[in-house]
């Protein structure tokens, strides 16, 4: 009698173990099916050329720009300041800055959308857009390429 319970329970089990692999394996097709923002593609970019030493000024002028537009605003800093990553948060998008990998003087600033079926209106990215050119070309010497 215990060999066929063994029996019985290895055969439950392996069934189990099938039925797990599958949910498994389809739950990990669908999340690979699924982009962050990361994978996206940025839906509007400012490229701007800038020397090192504004960069200060430079992150005054996004900061202000944030607080304009009630943006959550988050600055970091990698390999002893040499590279940071700007990050601001609204109602649909994100924008991120930061300098182009070997080219410190470059630096692309993203618009992402949240949500590529809720997208926010491209009256609401074109003000955005023409509002952050227009803080960040109060740093003097900074020149300033649109991409759509």
């Amino acid at each position: 009698m215990p060999a066929k319970r063994a029996k019985w329970y290895l055969l439950i089990g392996s069934i189990l173990g099938i039925l797990c692999c599958g949910f498994g394996c389809v739950s990990i097709a669908k999340n690979l099916g699924t982009k962050n923002s990361s994978e996206k593609f940025p839906i509007r970019t400012l490229s701007i050329q800038i020397e090192q030493d504004q960069r200060e000024e430079l992150f005054v002028q996004l900061q202000s720009f944030s607080k304009k537009h009630n943006l959550e605003f988050h600055l970091s800093f990698y390999d002893n300041k040499r590279v940071f990553f700007v990050e601001m948060y609204g109602e649909k998008f994100h924008i991120l800055a930061q300098p182009i990998p070997g080219a410190p003087e470059k630096i692309d600033i993203d618009l992402y959308e949240e949500d590529p079926t809720n997208p926010p209106a491209q009256e609401v990215v074109d003000k955005l857009f023409s509002n952050l050119k227009s803080f960040i070309s109060e740093i003097p010497n900074v020149t300033i390429t649109e991409e759509q």
